[in-house]
């Protein structure tokens, strides 16, 4: 990621990201996994809970590259649909 993306990555982060949740189901399964990851976790022994919090954090890291990816994707396709798609020299076929 460039130095000038960043900024607009974690913006979109930390103050847009959040807005979009509702157009998907992503409370609904957050929900549920909360939900199995509270019942795993008090049925675990001690040294289970380590490689489950291990686990998460594991994750979490793929998630947030995951997002990165997504953000990298959708950043690119929008510059290509800020492309001229004509070239410049090229002769309209409405008259002015």
């Amino acid at each position: 990621m460039t130095p000038v993306m960043n900024p607009l990555y974690e913006y979109v982060l930390e103050h847009i990201l959040e807005q979009y949740y509702h157009e998907t189901a992503y409370y609904e399964y957050r929900a549920k996994r909360d939900a199995v990851g509270r019942e795993l976790w008090e049925q675990l022994p001690a040294n289970q809970r380590r490689l489950l919090e291990e686990l998460q954090r594991a994750y979490d890291r793929a998630e947030l590259c995951e997002l990165e990816a997504m953000f990298l994707a959708a950043f690119d396709e929008c510059c290509s649909l800020m492309q001229r798609h004509i070239s410049p020299g090229a002769k309209s076929v409405h008259p002015a």
